[in-house]
């Protein structure tokens, strides 16, 4: 008689839920492109506006950054990630830390295309540590965990 292992499936989550798997933080932030974003610390507000995501990574050694419009997202960061849906059937993604929430608001299709431009910027070359980062990197980041 041979004894089989049955290992539980990976989860299912569906439009709403908690990450904390960083490669699944990752896969939900690549969804994104042109945001609102606020920015809250112990319960403040200490920024908020609009952007593009440019680019999603993993790298103790950087920061997350927000500048001139563009979105570096660096999931070391923060502790997990949460999303649910919104008003125009997209999701709201809130990356959490202790004391810090960056809550990222999709733009609808119409806003979006004046960002688009903002995006392409960064397309030109490969992303590295020394150059302009682009938005679809050849090298899966998930290696770097």
């Amino acid at each position: 008689m041979q004894n089989f292992r049955h290992a539980s499936p990976a989860p299912c989550i569906v439009n709403e839920g908690i990450l904390i798997n960083k490669k699944d933080m990752r896969r939900a932030l690549e969804t994104l492109e042109s945001v609102k974003y606020t920015y809250n610390v112990d319960g403040s507000t200490i920024s908020e506006g609009e952007g593009v995501v440019v680019k999603v990574f993993s790298n103790a050694e950087t920061s997350t950054l927000i500048v001139n419009g563009c979105i570096f997202l660096n999931i070391l960061s923060f502790n997990y990630l949460r999303f649910f849906p919104h008003d125009n059937n997209l999701s709201v993604i809130e990356l959490v830390d202790d004391i810090k929430i960056l809550k990222l608001t999709p733009i609808e299709e119409d806003n979006k295309r004046a960002n688009r431009v903002n995006r392409e910027i960064f397309a030109a070359s490969r992303y590295d540590e020394e150059a302009p980062a682009e938005l679809f990197d050849e090298i899966d980041d998930d290696d770097r965990m």
